[in-house]
């Protein structure tokens, strides 16, 4: 079901069937976080420390560097880098591009959950989503340290592939990424190039993007028949930016020859009601919660906690 793209049905027909099939079990948890989401968002609010974020047009930016254990999970993101970085790990289709933390890597460094489950990084991405969502057990990863290189990629010219191309993403509806470049990330590292969640729809719209028979890649060329140039974004970045995106309304597309190798330290929140059937053939990532954690870590990192 999940081959080339969700190829077979579509990814609208895949994704029903998903998240009929994951509702059995993950639905009361949905339907409980989505009645509860004024009451968390008020809690939430009152937990956070920093000046609110706001995703508008499916995104939002904070380069204030001031949120929450920032500076330490970048700290440790470099001890990562200088112990892994530069490598050529195992991949699939691309070379270009490899998550270099090691497997459970929450479990070695606590700040990088110590970060992303901070009331100032979900209340955001909650108060966006109208529920509070959780942090992935599988596709795509809760946590990555990618590493952008030409090293490796033998076509590090081109064409272009894969995540190189124009898409959104499709395991769940919503997807909130958390990016933050743990390095200054330049014009020509490689820079995540994405568009707003209007300009999304209107060529999702025009293509009949999801459906069945639609390829799940778009080129420049069909992307800049409809959408204009100056709707592109790109983050290019200090280190200590921080990008919140909803890659599944927002086309992107990223590392295209980075001239330096371009490191960013990505989480991804999504439905406890997933889109696909993952659960069924992958264990999922079982993340640490405690009874007496705050309600901000147990809703990131507890997909059966309802709250």
């Amino acid at each position: 079901m999940r081959r080339d793209d969700m190829g077979l049905l579509g990814v609208e027909r895949t994704a029903k069937l998903g998240r009929a099939w994951n509702s059995r079990r993950f639905g009361r948890v949905l339907e409980a976080r989505r009645g509860d989401a004024e009451r968390h968002l008020t809690d939430l609010r009152r937990e956070r420390s920093t000046p609110p974020i706001e995703l508008r047009d499916g995104w939002a930016r904070d380069d204030s560097h001031s949120l929450p254990h920032l500076e330490r999970v970048i700290e440790d993101m470099e001890e990562v880098i200088s112990e892994r970085g530069g490598q050529p790990w195992p991949f699939h289709n691309k070379p270009f591009l490899f998550d270099i933390l090691h497997e459970r890597g929450w479990e070695r460094y606590d700040s990088i959950l110590d970060f992303v489950t901070t009331s100032d990084v979900l209340e955001p991405v909650a108060r966006h989503c109208g529920f509070a969502p959780c942090l992935s057990g599988d596709t795509p990863p809760g946590v990555r340290l990618m590493e952008s290189t030409t090293e490796y990629d033998p076509q590090a010219e081109g064409p272009f592939r894969s995540s190189q191309l124009w898409h959104t993403d499709y395991h769940s509806f919503p997807t909130v990424y958390v990016i933050v470049a743990v390095r200054d990330i330049g014009p020509d590292d490689g820079p995540l190039h994405f568009i707003g969640e209007a300009a999304s729809r209107r060529l999702t719209d025009a293509l009949g993007y999801n459906r069945r028979g639609s390829p799940h890649r778009v080129s420049d060329e069909t992307l800049a028949e409809l959408v204009d140039a100056s709707e592109v974004k790109t983050f290019t970045a200090p280190r200590g930016s921080v990008l919140f995106i909803e890659s599944s309304r927002c086309f992107h597309f990223g590392s295209r020859k980075p001239r330096n190798p371009r490191y960013q330290l990505q989480y991804a929140y999504i439905s406890p009601v997933r889109n696909d059937f993952g659960d069924l053939v992958r264990p999922q990532a079982e993340y640490p919660i405690a009874p007496d954690d705050p309600l901000s870590r147990r809703l990131a990192l507890d997909r059966e906690f309802a709250g």
